[in-house]
């Protein structure tokens, strides 16, 4: 079995779909905390701007005044720290302050392309990911000529523009966007089908943790772990490379599993 690597969330915003903490985002000792919750896994993602359906855009020196608050920490951290946004003047300043990778919802669309000039200067990874519309309208309207293609020709183009920008190959991952302007059916498509986009040769990121598409009697995402750990699981055995949680230790139980599973 090919090795998984996890992604933690770290949201430093109010309003996040699962884990935004208005209260908590200028105590310095309860984000070491959640740090410390999630540095187990492979890679923490770090957030400034909730991108939950719905969600508006924020100002740059909003941005970056949350991005701030963790100046004084990850250094205590040996994880690779990555960060989730698709404006070129936070990824920069967050790469020249000890972060290591971005993870862009609008896979360099967003300000004309500057952030694969931003990525492919400091030689980092890049998740690009696909979308349709913007957080605020994404799930309204929704449609695909065919979801599947449509989805391959958004990463056939957008791989072949980060290229064109210096960004090497080993740097490209690329993530379908389940929840990013999908339909619940769609997003199961989705995972039927990892196959397909692995095709490009780039790692896959999987991000369904907790999502509204794993919907169950009308619950709520905190009753989601035992769906999210689920398809999570045939995520990889599909063949993810990488998955997006909020949950770390469940997680690297259920990729152990999975591990001796394909050791037999």
């Amino acid at each position: 079995m090919e090795k998984v690597k996890i992604m933690g969330v770290l949201n430093l915003t109010p309003d996040s779909f699962y884990d935004g903490h208005a209260q908590n985002l200028s105590n310095q000792e309860y984000l070491k905390k959640k740090i410390e919750e999630l540095s187990a896994s492979d890679i923490i993602d770090v957030g400034c701007e909730s991108s939950r359906p719905g969600a508006n855009s924020i100002s740059i020196d909003s941005e970056i005044h949350r991005l701030s608050l963790l100046d004084s920490i990850i250094g205590d951290f040996n994880n690779c720290f990555s960060i989730d946004t698709y404006k070129y003047q936070i990824a920069e300043r967050a790469l020249k302050n000890g972060f290591q990778m971005v993870n862009d919802i609008y896979a360099g669309r967003y300000d004309d392309n500057k952030m694969f000039e931003v990525v492919a200067n400091f030689n980092v990874p890049i998740v690009l990911m696909h979308m349709k519309g913007a957080p605020l309208n994404m799930q309204e309207n929704i449609k695909y000529d065919s979801l599947i293609d449509d989805i391959l020709y958004f990463f056939d183009e957008r791989i072949k523009k980060a290229k064109e920008y210096g960004i090497s190959e080993n740097n490209i991952i690329i993530d379908p966007g389940i929840g990013f302007g999908k339909t619940f059916k769609d997003n199961f498509t989705i995972i039927k089908n990892i196959d397909r986009f692995k095709s490009f040769g780039h790692k896959l990121l999987i991000g369904l943790s907790r999502k509204n598409f794993l919907i169950y009697k009308e619950d709520s995402p905190i009753d989601r772990l035992s769906a999210t750990i689920t398809m999570n699981a045939i995520s990889i055995i599909n063949g993810a490379n990488i998955i997006r949680v909020h949950d770390v230790s469940e997680s690297i139980k259920m990729i152990n599993a999975l591990k001796q599973y394909a050791s037999c």
